[in-house]
């Protein structure tokens, strides 16, 4: 495994894409070989040992990620002009598509590998938030071919203050910011519905050992609301207040839960404007999917190696200069 010594010579200032690609291709390959073991493990195809490896695949989809490429016929032609030195092997566009929805699965363990590397199953205080994931916008629908028919729906952004066509993402995260688990649900449910699918998800990937404290905006406020979720998942769900309701003043914890919330608005922010997740080139659900969890891995890759670089977390953008 990659540890702070073995990367110690490494400034991230002056990092070039070439040092990014092996260091993603050593973290990569490492827990390939833990996780999956041979290559031939997860291959039914007489090509059972690829030239282009599992590996490389998923390396070039992470860093791809980190350098805010969202086409990915794009970011293939860039590797394929500037970087074939690194890649001899490299296959052509269509098949590593192909290739790399196939390994969405063992993407997402090693994300979940890396939230351990993280300590994030240590922490008892989650704080939750959506934003929306943009397929075109209201004006635009009837004149598209209204991609994701039966899957996307239409929604409204209070924070935009605007209706649009598309999913809308919940992510639950640490006190730090660093993402948990997410879910992907049509656009016109409300938040507090999507909340139970989250905790479904967080039971799912066996992180949740103790009493939660999950912090929320407006959206999750609600004595009814929050009693069911304590019944039902044994959690405490701590919301801001409304201010036009009389019946809770203002106090210092709802201040204290104000200021937590800000975390989330941070990673928020990386999502949307380092790692483009609230819109896509994506045409089909498997396809979408594939890249939300390629950029939720490479969130959680990029944080890992700030945390050995003893750096501030979160701060994605400097990868790669």
């Amino acid at each position: 495994m990659l540890h702070r010594e073995n990367i110690s010579y490494v400034d991230k200032d002056t990092m070039s894409l070439e040092d990014l690609f092996c260091t993603v291709y050593c973290v990569i390959d490492d827990y390939y070989s833990l996780l999956i073991g041979e290559q031939a493990n997860l291959r039914g195809s007489p090509n059972n040992t690829p030239q282009f490896t599992d590996a490389e695949v998923i390396t070039l989809a992470l860093v791809g990620e980190l350098k805010s490429y969202n086409s990915e016929r794009a970011w293939w032609r860039y590797v394929h002009k500037n970087y074939r030195y690194l890649f001899p092997s490299l296959c052509d566009r269509t098949r590593y598509g192909r290739r790399l929805r196939k390994l969405k699965l063992v993407i997402e363990r090693i994300r979940h590998q890396l939230l351990f590397q993280l300590d994030v199953p240590c922490d008892r205080v989650r704080i939750v938030d959506s934003f929306p994931v943009r397929l075109l916008r209201l004006p635009r629908r009837s004149s598209s071919s209204c991609p994701f028919e039966y899957a996307a729906a239409v929604g409204y952004c209070s924070c935009l203050k605007e209706h649009y066509y598309g999913f809308k993402l919940h992510i639950l995260t640490d006190v730090r910011g660093i993402p948990v688990t997410f879910v992907l649900t049509p656009a016109f449910p409300h938040d507090n519905q999507g909340l139970p699918l989250v905790l479904d998800e967080l039971i799912a990937l066996g992180l949740r050992h103790f009493t939660l404290i999950i912090v929320g905006d407006k959206a999750y406020v609600g004595e009814d609301y929050a009693r069911r979720l304590k019944e039902t998942y044994g959690i405490e769900l701590c919301a801001i207040q409304r201010h036009y309701d009389k019946e809770l003043p203002e106090s210092g914890v709802n201040e204290l839960v104000r200021k937590t919330r800000k975390i989330i608005e941070t990673t928020n922010s990386v999502f949307t404007q380092t790692l483009n997740a609230n819109w896509t080139y994506c045409r089909s659900v498997q396809g979408l999917l594939t890249k939300l969890v390629s950029k939720f891995a490479a969130c959680n890759l990029a944080n890992y190696l700030n945390a050995l670089l003893q750096l501030p977390l979160l701060e994605i953008k400097g990868f790669a200069n």
